[in-house]
């Protein structure tokens, strides 16, 4: 790889790292916010500020290895009007967006006439956004599949299973420290990849 063809890499790939993660975990603060918990307000998450929803690693592992992650948005469930149905909503909601903006940037790239690197841009963003939409269903905290699992134990068990998301955060870094996470989101990459050239043309 060329010293052109990396810096082509990383800027393509940091703009569609932004396009993926930025309206997602808005909009998904927005809604928690909305639905009576006040926390991601309080922590700035409800700004369109690219920087306070990034996870740096999760933001490299997007560029080098075609799927990552962003910081969890806090949501605190008893602070929800309707506790457990509005806590689900919640972590169903940045799957689903992910879903809608693989849909808005392909149809962008395959009709924009644009030029090679915002056609790039936008592929990566269509790609990131589907492949982010399927890693967070995975059932390891912080990801949005342990929520949706917390939101549906029984209510005495949500809490305690909460409090345990810092230990899911650092065994999610050791399966990607340890290449186990790569090997195991291999196959949803390339066909996510193939997926993509089909419906960007």
């Amino acid at each position: 790889m060329t010293l052109t063809s990396l810096f082509k890499q990383i800027v393509t790939g940091f703009l569609a790292v932004l396009l993926t993660v930025v309206p997602r975990e808005y909009l998904k603060a927005k809604l928690a916010v909305r639905l009576g918990d006040q926390t991601p307000a309080r922590v700035g998450r409800t700004s369109l500020n690219p920087f306070v929803h990034l996870d740096p690693i999760g933001t490299l592992a997007f560029i080098f290895l075609n799927f990552g992650w962003s910081r969890p948005v806090p949501v605190r469930p008893w602070n929800l009007r309707k506790k457990k149905r509005h806590f689900l909503l919640v972590s169903l909601v940045g799957p689903a967006i992910g879903m809608a903006c693989f849909l808005i940037y392909g149809i962008l790239a395959r009709f924009l006439n644009s030029s090679e690197l915002t056609f790039e841009t936008l592929s990566k963003a269509a790609r990131f956004s589907l492949t982010y939409a399927l890693f967070s269903l995975f059932p390891i905290p912080p990801l949005d599949g342990s929520r949706i699992l917390g939101a549906l134990l029984p209510e005495s068990y949500t809490e305690w299973y909460l409090k345990y998301e810092v230990y899911g955060v650092l065994f999610m870094l050791a399966l990607l420290f340890l290449w186990i996470m790569p090997l195991i989101m291999n196959p949803f990459v390339k066909f996510i990849e193939k997926l993509t050239i089909i419906f960007t043309g």
